[in-house]
């Protein structure tokens, strides 16, 4: 659960970016324009004891106003996640069902700060680079989980996000790449109940 919020902060914060010279607060003003995102995806987790990298794929929705995350499995298990403004609910068959440990709460309280790209919380937590392909996430402090994220936006429409690769400090890593990513297409808030 910790790699999806993780991942999630990051893949909205990018979305809105733009690659290039710009500045993070140029990046900041192009949240504005968007105000929906769906797109499908295909995960990747490459382990060291493993010769074949563990696969999946699914599709995630994302809503602004209502604040509101779907992160969706189809395949090879149909499970995910829902993050509603402060709280997080883990999907199973269908059912949702409400975290209530303290940690679900705080990743939930997380990404609203990734939501609103408030960089002054987030430049505390990591060391970002931009460039012309990438945009590199490092945290400023050893962390268990992560090394480096990096993110690959499209390069003809840098809106749009290709794959996210999530490095961890034993060389394992996770590779989430999207396609059919839509901007701002109509979701219906039935679809997050």
């Amino acid at each position: 659960m910790r790699y999806f919020v993780t991942f999630i902060f990051l893949f909205v914060f990018c979305c809105f970016a733009q690659a290039g010279d710009k500045t993070l607060q140029e990046y900041a003003a192009a949240i504005n324009k968007v105000n929906t995102l769906k797109s499908t995806f295909k995960e990747e987790k490459h382990l060291s004891l493993l010769s074949q990298p563990i696969e999946s794929e699914g599709f995630l929705l994302f809503d602004k106003k209502a604040q509101k995350l779907l992160w969706q499995y189809q395949n090879p298990f149909d499970n995910g996640f829902l993050i509603e403004t402060d709280l997080i609910y883990r999907i199973k068959n269908g059912q949702k069902q409400q975290v209530q440990n303290a940690a679900g709460k705080i990743m939930a309280a997380q990404m609203l700060i990734w939501l609103t790209l408030d960089f002054d919380s987030l430049k505390q937590n990591y060391a970002i680079t931009l460039k012309q392909n990438e945009i590199v996430f490092i945290p400023l402090k050893p962390h268990k989980v992560i090394k480096q994220i990096t993110v690959y936006p499209d390069e003809n429409n840098p809106q749009i996000i290709k794959q996210v690769k999530m490095l961890q400090p034993g060389g394992d890593f996770i590779l989430w790449s999207f396609t059919g990513t839509q901007i701002n297409p109509e979701i219906k808030k039935e679809v997050f109940e």
